[in-house]
């Protein structure tokens, strides 16, 4: 029986796509570079990020491709200084798909104008080429908190 030596299994290991973990534990760690770049302003970091055949949907009902999206990020029209996830679920779909959903707190700025909003958010994740990409993504506002008074006696 022959036994195969030290090098051609490292080579074989190698030429395998690298796995950091869970399924959950991949898309959790591309979707923070991806908050993280979004925070930078970095285009260029996301577009490592974002699928090529990307459609995000915005509140406004606006859907951009991933090109458009890329240079709205880059005009610095609106800057996102806040992402805070109150709640997120990710639920692998087979290995290479994942969908995120989740509840997230956002404070940005566009120009002198502040705003700032809670999303519940629907993101698909899909695993190309061994990297997770985010594919498609729709969010929705949800309303501000509603002042109840006391019942009248």
């Amino acid at each position: 029986m022959r036994r195969l030596g030290f090098l051609p299994a490292l080579l074989v290991l190698l030429a395998l796509p690298l796995r950091a973990g869970t399924v959950e534990e991949e898309v959790r760690g591309a979707d923070a570079a991806r908050v993280l770049a979004t925070l930078r302003g970095d285009a260029d970091r996301l577009t490592r990020l974002l699928s090529d055949s990307l459609t995000y949907g915005h509140l406004d009902g606006r859907v951009q491709s991933k090109p458009a999206f890329l240079a709205a990020v880059r005009s610095k029209d609106l800057k996102y200084e806040v992402y805070d996830y109150q709640e997120t679920k990710i639920i692998p779909v087979s290995e290479d798909i994942a969908v995120m959903t989740g509840r997230t707190h956002l404070k940005a700025s566009s120009g002198t104008q502040h705003v700032e909003f809670t999303i519940r958010f629907l993101a698909v994740w899909r695993r190309e080429d061994g990297v997770w990409h985010l594919f498609a993504y729709q969010s929705t506002k949800l309303p501000g908190p509603v002042a109840v008074s006391a019942p009248v006696k």
